[in-house]
Parts: structure tokens; C-alpha cells; sequence
């Protein structure tokens, strides 16, 4: 017998739990994401009426007002005779204490809608899910909800140092985040390519021959609080980042020494003073310093120096808490990433956390495809613990495209922004005391609960798309119920031999198992943690990976088809597949007995192939094409026939900058 090298998926993993009623979630006539803590639903609806009809009554504010706007863009104009009232009650007795701060009631009668709240933030959290109840159409459905979030922080980062974005497209992506309650936005200002922030100080560091990439682009310190103030009337706080003592060589260029030097560090203290007195420390609290990805022989000094100065100045300081960063500073915020063999166990130790943490360490949304980014943010617990606290403070969502990106529109397609957005939000704002480490990498079967809950999600995740994302890039497409049976892994030496028995159906002798889902992991790339079934096994393999698809007509249908794609920060991937094949690791495809070529036409076939990390090489200043990305493309018409058929899809494992697996997606909406 062939034996295989497999991950077990934990027991506990198997035993995972939904924190919510899927029976209520199933019977629900609305699609709510995050789903409410508590949510009873009545048999009867209100009619939404016309956008005239409606009064606001009670509490006043900015994020009130915001909200309120927004829900009454979603009723159609004009006036039909009736008389609506939504009702806002200032009520701290409505909630708990750790419920208040966000939290909410909500409730929706045939006398209108009321809403009980401590807070501003706890009603714009309500005039939310309100919206989200009168998506559907004519009418609200009578409900009581109490909701509050587990975590306090739910946030989002964009790498604008790399890849400068107008203040236009952050707006538009703080309007939808506000839409999931992700309360806050990380952006990250500076890093090699240049100083993206107005500099009064020091006008060298905004000269565009010290920037390699966006050479005219700066945020004037106006567009700043316009931006900041422009997130707070949306509940959303921001975190700027000015990344030192690394990240820097523009720094250098325009100084001629390094942060981390003295002379270096009195600029950049002359740097904060400036930026702090441009933005008001109430606008923003928390300040990140960076401090990634590098080594300086004054470590601590520097930490403490900028820590120190940034509390004197009414600020929290925030850092990167990863295995190759600066110490965390004794009062900053540690933002905790991890990489490699760290990715395949749990996000977070929660018996390593010893100050105020945020979670970062699932994954970026730059690394995986977008099935793995989802499946990896709905199963975590952030920081490791099923709700928040002083020291547990909550997630954010990073995306690092650290390759040049010419069309800034693309940045949430490459890296599947919308739909991980949507799972870290749901997960944020849940909780939940489920570990679900392993499910990522192997889906559980259909008859368990975490399969049920997944399945749950996808379908509001369909519906978002249709609606709240209609106008954006959202490349997901359910996993559904399919059943695969996968031969291996052997040796490539046996390859012609085994295919030859799994092209007749013939598996004696072979090591077979059952994965379920539309993508199969095998082993993903070692930034990633060579997640996946066969998590040791090593290159120089092959996997069979075997579905038995109902169709209902004779007909080509579609098919979202990838086997590998390149991380949009090193670009390390097999690359882009000769004419007619499926890579260019030799996956081949068989429907119904005969062999499917790839009908896909390449202008790059058969290039871009990259089998090391891309980090500082010319290749990372040449931009991604939505060829290299295989959930950009059209799908793919598989011929098939009425009733049973089989696919058989064979895929190799050549090495390490492959991502080893296969995503056969049908493409139902």
C-alpha cells in the first residue's frame, strides 16, 4: 500500500459549535451579517413604505445622522400616505455593562421601530442591522434583537506606503466596512517606496526623487482629518502608521542616516510632534509606530523613546508583535502576525498575550486564495479567546500588496478584500469558544454543525454580493456539499502507474480519503504554514483528486478552475499555464473518461514563473495581470452530461512556491 503523509483535523475541531441558532439563522427573513447576539423573529412585517414616510425621533448625533441617511437611500422616493416612526431611546439599563459601549436593541412592530442604546455607537450599530433588515425589499420583518460585539476592535488595513489610494476609494471602502460594524481602519502611510504624509518639517521627504513608486502623490494633513472625521461620523476610528526604525530606505535617501540614529530619531520625534498637532488626539487615539521587520542595536531605546513621546502627547502607541519585530514597547498596543510553520496551529497563544493585543496572525489577504481566507477568519477566535477583554482587544483583516499596482481597483480582487472583510466581521463581532484551527485546511463533512454554519454563512455571503457588493469586486462562490475522494499522495515515479488504475476507477491498493468542499488544500506555501491535508509531504508528489457531479441537462456550465496563484506581496508562484494546460506544474483533467484541456487563452502563456520570494527584485515593480490570478479570470465551460459525472482532476506537486491543491468551483449564482 502507498501510504500518504496526512493532517488529522483535531477532535475538538470536529465538536466546533455556532455561537447562534442555525435553526434561527436558517428561518431567518432577513440576511444579517454579523449575525445579532439574540434575535427573535415574528410571523409578521411592516410595510417599509416610501422615504417620506419616515421620522427619526430622539437622539441626536453625527454617526446617527450618517446612519440614518443611508438606511433612507435604500427606500425608494416619495411619499405614500403613511406615517413611520423609528424611535431612538438613550437607555444604558437596556444592556449589560460590557454590552454598552456598541451594544444595542432593536425592535420592529407594527407600530414602527424602536431603539434602546448607551451610546451613539450602539445606535448607528442598530440603523445597521435595521438596513440590513429592509435589504430584501418592501418590507421590515417584525423582530426583537439585543445585540453587542464580543471584541471591541474589528478592523481593516491598507498598505497605502506601497500603493497610494485616493482618499475617494478609502471613503467608499469605510462606507461598506461600516455596513458589517468593522470599527476601525489601520493605514498603513509610509513605507519603502516613500513618505506619503505632508511633511511641514522636512519637505525633502515628500520630493518624488526620493520615492520609487506614486512619486506626486501626498495626503495633505487636510485630506487627513477630512478622512479621519470622515471614518468617525461611520463609528470608525483610524490608526495611521508611520512604520519605523524599517521600512525606510526613502528615509535614508533623503537624510543620508537611519532612523534608528540619533540624528534620525530627533527627526522623527520632529515628525510626530508635527503629525500630532495636525490631528487632534480625540480623532485619533492610537498611534502605530511600526517597528516590523527589522534589527537595530538600540532596540529598546528606540521603542521607549517614541513610546514615551507619543503618551506625553495624549496617544496610545500601537506596534507590530511579530517574531521578527522590535520589542513591544511596556505601554503600546502589540498587533500580533505570525508567518510560516506558526500559521498552522492557532492564530494565538492566549497565554502568551501579556498586554493589549490585537490579531492579525490568521492570515493576510494578500496570501491566500479567497476559500482559504474566508474558511481561515470564520473558524479563528481572535486572540485565542471567545470574547473580549482589557488585554483581548479583538482582529484586523491586513492586506499587503506589496507589488507595484498600477490599477488600484484591482487591489481588492487580488486579494479577495470584501469576502475575508466579511468573515473576520462576523467572527469579531460573534466570538465564539469554538476552536476551529483545523477546519480550515480540511472542511468538515456536511452532517456536522461547523459544516452547517459555514454553508449558512456562504449564503448570506450570496446574498451580500448581490447586494451590498453588487458594485464591487467580490470573488467568492459557495463551497457547497461536494464529495471528493482523493488518491494519494505517492511518489511521481508511480504517477503514470496509479493513474492508470484511478482513470478506471480501480483504487486497490491505493491510500484513499474523503475531502469535502469546491477547494482541497494539500499543502500551501511555507509563508502560509504548509497548511493542508498532506501538510508533510514533500514536493515531488502527486494527488488524484476524484468528484462525482449531478448535473441536471446536457450542457456546458461554469466553473471557477485554479490550481495555483502568486501571493500578491512575493509573487512566488508556479506561474502562468502554457496554451491548452491547466499550470505549469502538469495538472491534467479528465470529464467523463476524456481529457479536458484548458480552453482559457493566456497573452502571458507559459510565464511569470517565480519559484523564490519576489521581495526586492524587479519583478515586484512590474504589476500583477488578472491572468496570474485565476479568480479574476471568466469561468471555465465544463462540458458535462445529464445526470452522474465523473471529474477527475491529477495534480503534482513540483515545489515549494506552489500552492498545492485544487479549486473546482461551480458557479451557482
Amino acid at each position: 500500500m502507498l501510504i500518504a503523509f496526512s493532517c488529522v483535523v483535531p477532535l475538538k475541531a470536529q465538536e466546533w459549535k455556532s455561537p447562534h441558532s442555525l435553526d434561527d439563522e436558517q428561518e431567518a427573513p432577513a440576511v444579517l451579517l454579523p449575525y445579532p447576539k439574540e434575535v427573535h423573529w415574528k410571523k409578521l412585517s411592516l410595510a417599509l413604505g416610501k422615504r417620506d414616510d419616515w421620522k427619526l425621533e430622539g437622539k441626536k448625533g453625527k454617526m446617527i445622522s450618517t446612519a440614518w441617511r443611508g438606511f433612507l437611500s435604500d427606500i425608494p422616493a416619495g411619499k405614500s400616505g403613511k406615517s413611520l416612526l423609528c424611535r431612538l431611546v438613550e437607555d444604558a439599563a437596556a444592556l449589560p455593562k460590557e454590552g454598552q459601549a456598541e451594544g444595542y436593541t432593536l425592535q420592529v412592530s407594527k407600530k414602527g421601530v424602536e431603539i434602546h442604546a448607551a451610546h451613539e455607537a450602539g445606535f448607528f450599530n442598530a440603523l445597521q442591522t435595521l438596513r440590513q433588515l429592509a435589504a430584501k425589499g418592501k418590507t421590515l420583518p417584525c423582530c426583537k434583537i439585543k445585540d453587542w460585539p464580543a471584541f471591541a476592535v474589528r478592523g481593516f488595513h491598507e498598505d497605502c506606503g506601497r500603493n497610494f489610494q485616493t482618499i475617494e476609494s478609502l471613503k467608499r471602502q469605510l462606507d461598506i466596512a461600516s455596513r458589517i460594524k468593522v470599527n476601525y481602519f489601520h493605514w498603513h502611510l509610509t513605507d519603502h517606496p516613500g513618505w506619503h504624509v505632508q511633511c511641514k518639517a522636512y519637505p525633502q521627504l515628500n520630493d518624488p526623487k526620493h520615492r520609487t513608486r506614486d512619486l506626486n502623490d501626498t495626503y495633505s494633513y487636510h485630506q487627513i482629518r477630512e478622512l479621519i472625521k470622515y471614518a468617525g461620523d461611520r463609528n470608525i476610528t483610524i490608526i495611521p502608521e508611520l512604520d519605523m526604525p524599517g521600512h525606510s530606505s526613502y528615509f535614508e535617501k533623503a537624510f543620508g542616516f537611519k532612523m534608528h540614529s540619533e540624528e534620525g530619531m530627533k527627526v522623527l520625534e520632529e515628525l510626530i510632534r508635527e503629525f500630532c498637532s495636525e490631528v487632534p488626539a480625540k480623532d485619533c487615539p492610537i498611534f502605530h509606530i511600526g517597528a516590523d521587520e527589522v534589527r537595530v542595536p538600540n532596540a529598546k531605546e528606540f521603542v521607549a523613546r517614541m513610546s514615551k513621546l507619543l503618551i506625553s502627547l495624549g496617544r496610545s502607541p500601537m506596534q507590530w508583535g511579530g517574531p521578527r519585530d522590535l520589542p513591544v514597547g511596556e505601554h503600546s498596543i502589540s498587533q500580533r502576525w505570525v508567518e510560516g510553520g506558526e500559521m498552522a496551529d492557532r492564530s494565538i497563544k492566549p497565554e502568551t498575550i501579556k498586554c493589549r493585543t490585537i490579531d492579525s496572525s490568521v492570515g493576510y489577504s494578500n496570501l491566500f486564495d479567497p476559500a482559504m481566507l474566508v474558511r481561515r477568519w470564520f473558524f479563528m477566535r481572535p486572540c485565542g479567546v471567545g470574547k473580549g477583554d482589557d488585554l483581548h482587544m479583538g482582529a484586523l483583516i491586513c492586506n499587503w500588496p506589496d507589488m507595484r499596482v498600477d490599477d488600484k481597483s484591482t487591489i481588492p480582487l487580488h486579494s479577495a478584500q470584501w469576502p475575508g472583510m466579511c468573515a473576520m466581521a462576523e467572527r469579531a463581532w460573534e466570538g465564539g469558544d469554538a476552536d476551529g484551527d483545523g477546519l480550515a485546511s480540511d472542511m468538515p463533512a456536511p452532517n456536522t454543525e461547523a459544516a452547517r454554519a459555514f454553508n449558512l454563512f456562504e449564503q448570506r455571503l450570496a446574498f451580500l454580493r448581490k447586494t451590498l457588493f453588487k458594485k464591487e469586486h467580490f470573488p467568492y462562490w459557495s463551497e457547497g456539499t461536494q464529495k471528493w475522494t482523493v488518491i494519494g499522495p505517492v511518489p511521481e515515479t508511480k504517477k503514470e502507474e496509479v493513474r492508470a488504475k484511478v482513470l478506471v476507477g480501480d483504487y486497490s491498493g491505493l491510500d484513499t480519503r474523503t475531502a469535502y468542499g469546491a477547494n482541497l488544500y494539500f499543502r500551501t506555501k511555507p509563508s502560509t504554514g504548509y497548511l493542508g491535508m498532506f501538510s508533510g509531504t514533500k514536493p515531488g508528489a502527486c494527488v488524484w483528486a476524484v468528484l462525482e457531479y449531478d448535473s441536471a441537462e446536457d450542457a456546458e456550465q461554469p466553473f471557477m478552475v485554479g490550481f495555483d496563484a502568486p501571493a500578491r506581496s512575493s509573487r512566488r508562484y508556479s506561474g502562468v499555464p502554457k496554451a491548452g494546460d491547466w499550470s505549469q506544474c502538469e495538472t491534467r483533467v479528465w470529464v467523463n473518461g476524456k481529457e479536458f484541456r484548458n480552453p482559457q487563452v493566456y497573452k502571458l502563456a507559459g510565464k511569470n514563473r517565480y519559484m523564490s520570494d519576489t521581495w526586492f527584485a524587479p519583478a515586484n515593480e512590474d504589476p500583477l495581470t488578472d491572468e496570474e490570478v485565476w479568480w479574476a479570470h471568466q469561468p471555465t465551460m465544463v462540458p458535462l452530461k445529464k445526470g452522474k459525472n465523473t471529474i477527475i482532476i491529477e495534480q503534482p506537486y513540483k515545489g515549494e512556491f506552489q500552492s498545492w491543491g485544487v479549486s473546482f468551483i461551480p458557479v451557482r449564482e
